[in-house]
């Protein structure tokens, strides 16, 4: 039976920070050939827990013949887990027909750490109580500190919004735990609060527009592309198209480049190789065809988008110029085509 889904992870293995969270995206592509709506449900394997898997942008999406969606999953393992290695796969289906129409992604794996045992040290109080001089000692440290202010819990111990507040440096972070703020010494990412580590300290997000490494360096829902912040399709608000992963900002907001076919406005609408002729998008001269009605020319020879012999005059708008004459036809659009010219895939922002 041929897929319903393609189904792809941005990782295999996903690392947990120090409160035991985690995220991991798919991708689901349709392979259908019709509009569908889709649920995606997580399958544990071995000693994962479903109810540990949650979808922060909902579990289902509405794709298009040849759509592509995001589909994001949030792990939250919780306290006093075993530690050991644990993992899940992602599986989707029709709406419509869930018995025939599904398919299931590869599977995550993601490893439970050990919790640090803190060490403690009795401390002699009955010395305290015998020796006035112990006593003096103490209380006076104690009038130090307090006049200091004290430093507050450190990096990883508990804390609370209020009290007890978090030392220099620290803020209470996901789940009342202590992590860097912005300024902190940091040798891992999980070690700052927004879980970004850079050169050895913890760094604000990026914003729109600035450089980064991973996407984990950005403000959410904006995606690292080519060095930089950049808003998937669906961001608002943008004010020009390098702000994009798409390079297409319309109405302040980033949206789809459109496909062989589809109409268009500038050569910034279309997906690469494509570009926009007579208001449709359309493959250039050089490139892969299998009919004129493709091409900007009107031309195909020998599966190649041609310059032909006879040019048409001015098509009016509605009309392509195929063969030499301008028809009122429809584009043929062949996906096994549009796989060879590698045509890039949607990436759109998750539904809410």
């Amino acid at each position: 039976m041929p897929r319903a889904f393609d189904i792809t992870a941005t990782t295999s293995d996903v690392k947990l920070n120090a409160t035991g969270q985690g995220e991991v995206s798919f991708t689901v592509s349709n392979k259908l050939g019709t509009g569908v709506s889709a649920r995606a449900s997580v399958e544990p394997a071995g000693n994962a827990r479903a109810e540990w898997m949650s979808f922060p942008g909902g579990a289902e999406r509405t794709l298009s013949p040849d759509g592509t969606a995001v589909i994001p999953v949030r792990i939250s393992v919780p306290p006093g887990t075993p530690p050991g290695s644990y993992g899940f796969g992602l599986v989707v289906t029709d709406v419509a027909n869930p018995d025939e129409h599904y398919d299931r992604g590869p599977s995550v794996a993601f490893t439970v750490a050990a919790a640090p045992v803190a060490v403690k040290k009795p401390f002699p109080w009955w010395i305290v109580a015998l020796a006035a001089g112990v006593l003096v000692i103490v209380v006076g440290v104690v009038a130090v500190l307090s006049s200091r202010g004290g430093e507050g819990p450190g990096l990883g111990a508990a804390c609370a919004k209020k009290d007890p507040k978090c030392g220099k440096d620290l803020t209470c972070g996901t789940g009342n735990v202590c992590l860097g703020d912005k300024g902190f010494k940091c040798d891992k990412p999980e070690q700052c609060a927004n879980g970004r580590c850079e050169a050895g300290t913890c760094e604000k997000l990026a914003a729109l527009g600035d450089t980064c490494d991973s996407a984990d360096d950005c403000t959410q829902p904006l995606a690292c592309d080519k060095a930089a912040c950049r808003g998937l399709a669906g961001f608002s608000p943008c004010d020009k198209p390098e702000q994009c992963v798409t390079g297409r900002c319309q109405g302040n907001a980033c949206q789809e480049q459109i496909s062989l076919g589809d109409t268009c406005d500038s050569e910034d609408d279309c997906r690469s190789p494509l570009t926009c002729s007579s208001g449709f998008c359309l493959i250039p001269v050089g490139q892969k065809c299998t009919h004129p009605s493709q091409c900007v020319t009107g031309s195909c020879e020998s599966q190649l988008c041609a310059r032909p012999a006879v040019r048409c005059p001015i098509c009016p708008v509605g009309t392509l110029c195929v063969d030499g004459a301008c028809v009122r036809q429809g584009i043929f659009v062949d996906p096994r085509l549009m796989r060879e010219l590698q045509i890039q895939p949607r990436r759109t922002l998750p539904s809410p």
